[in-house]
């Protein structure tokens, strides 16, 4: 038996011991899991791609090299080659624009495009909450980001005639 979506909750909860989101939470409990659960519907290989999204991101400068994560040991690890093909498609590079960059980076992959619809869901969520403390702050994040971002993302899948158009998250 290869690898599981149980083995990658387990390598996300590991790599990201200690790692908190933007309001100081668990990042694991309070987005990498989340975004999973989103992407279940969709097999495991959605899940384990949201599970292990910021994997690579989070730990490339990691001081201590057993908690480095990058592709090649991934794929060490027996993670699926289309799982880690998602994660490099939705790792943002260093100096990386976002729309132009990132975004289009996973538009262009069918399952990054998948992961980065959930991510942008659930931020679209969490940037609704933001509007009760910060207004502006939340407007800026939701029109000049996630909006956009969106667009672009759901365009690529609508025009993807052989893995698009699946029920969007």
């Amino acid at each position: 038996m290869g690898f599981t979506v149980a083995d990658a909750h387990l390598l996300a909860l590991q790599a990201h011991e200690g790692h908190v989101d933007a309001d100081g939470r668990d990042l694991y409990l309070a987005e990498l899991r989340p975004v999973a659960e989103t992407l279940r519907p969709h097999g495991p290989h959605a899940e384990m791609a949201g599970l292990l999204r910021e994997v690579v991101e989070r730990t490339r400068d990691s001081p201590d090299p057993a908690r480095r994560y990058d592709l090649a040991r991934l794929r060490a690890l027996g993670v699926p080659e289309v799982v880690v093909e998602a994660v490099d498609a939705v790792t943002r590079r260093p100096g990386e624009p976002h729309i132009s960059g990132l975004v289009r980076r996973c538009a262009a992959h069918p399952l990054g495009r998948l992961v980065a619809l959930a991510v942008n869901r659930h931020d679209l969520a969490a940037t609704a909450g933001l509007a009760g403390t910060d207004p502006a702050k939340a407007r800026s994040l939701r029109e000049g980001r996630h909006l956009p971002a969106r667009r672009i993302l759901l365009a690529a899948e609508a025009a993807d005639t052989v893995h698009g158009r699946r029920v969007l998250v």
